[in-house]
């Protein structure tokens, strides 16, 4: 048996550098800009992820990482040079997307147990709801023990208060996720899927429930069928972001065959969970504990406005 892989999602609250970009709206994080986003914020900036990607899974660190709210390789060249991450030599997966602000997803690994042999950015095209958003980023690779995953990393639109057109954006793009997952079970129904994102609903909303079909993770668990290790969490009370109070929009999906006892791994829902330590909480007297974030009314140098969620798996031999 293998030591514990581990995957980890993180929405960074806007993690941009200091240089204009022409071509996005990125004006704000700039050192003249409405946040007076200065270098040296920034590089606590990165000194703040490190450390939370340093503990989130420790003594080691995470194999797989994926990162949301990036604005460039650039911030993620950055990230993977500091002190913290020192232990592991991590490469990165990055495809710049035609979001307006300049935000990304991407992708850290580890080259010395996660072996990628395909990636894509899947574009997502919303004609007359927005005309650009988010792409998925898709990675096909191999772990250590052979056993392949087929990973999704997504950042779902984000809501405008009570508005239908914000919803109809997030049922799009999860229709879209669908589709591509469906693709790869077509080629093999027993694919080990795993997705992780920031959806900007919680495991219950139309988007995940209803269109991407990711279940309560409850067995017997099918191998063709989606299920949401994040459900057990949120029917605890327990959340990623905060907004007139605790909501689990960062989540992890995987396929029933990573759940299978016939597959190459050793994966249960419980091994699923949020990273919450007190470092990363704020406390207010009039609404208590809140993600300790980068920027609200003012700069207070915090980490983000949500928390990272990981999962730990065994690996075992692969069964001929």
């Amino acid at each position: 048996m293998q030591d514990p892989f581990s995957f980890v999602f993180y929405n960074t609250e806007n993690f941009y550098d200091t240089i204009d970009d022409p071509a996005t709206l990125d004006d704000d994080f700039t050192p003249e800009g409405r946040y007076r986003w200065t270098e040296k914020r920034f590089r606590k900036k990165i000194r703040n992820i490190s450390l939370v990607l340093k503990d989130v899974v420790k003594p080691r660190l995470p194999d797989v990482v994926a990162l949301a709210e990036i604005e460039n390789l650039f911030v993620l060249q950055q990230l993977r040079c500091h002190d913290n991450l020192s232990d592991v030599n991590y490469r990165i997966i990055h495809y710049d997307s035609p979001d307006e602000r300049g935000s990304d997803v991407g992708l850290l690994y580890n080259p010395e147990t996660f072996f990628p042999e395909y990636s894509e950015p899947i574009l997502v095209r919303m004609a007359g709801l927005e005309d650009h958003t988010r792409d998925i980023l898709y990675v096909c690779g191999k772990l250590v023990n052979g056993e392949k995953v087929h990973i999704f990393i997504t950042h779902f639109p984000s809501r405008r208060e009570g508005t239908e057109e914000s919803e109809a954006r997030r049922l799009f793009v999860a229709g879209v996720l669908r589709k591509n997952v469906d693709k790869v079970l077509k080629e093999n129904p027993k694919s080990n899927i795993i997705i992780m994102g920031d959806f900007n609903d919680e495991p219950y909303d139309r988007s995940v429930r209803s269109v991407l079909k990711a279940r309560n993770p409850h067995p017997p668990f099918l191998e063709h069928e989606l299920y949401n290790l994040m459900y057990p969490r949120k029917q605890k009370g327990i959340g990623t972001t905060f907004h007139k109070g605790w909501l689990l929009f960062d989540q992890i999906i995987v396929s029933g065959s990573m759940l299978s006892s016939e597959s190459g791994m050793l994966c249960r829902p419980e091994d699923a969970d949020v990273f919450n330590p007190r470092y990363l909480l704020h406390l207010d007297p009039n609404i208590g504990f809140s993600p300790h974030r980068t920027y609200g009314y003012k700069y207070y140098g915090g980490y983000s406005d949500h928390l990272p969620v990981y999962l730990n798996i065994r690996l075992l031999e692969k069964k001929k």
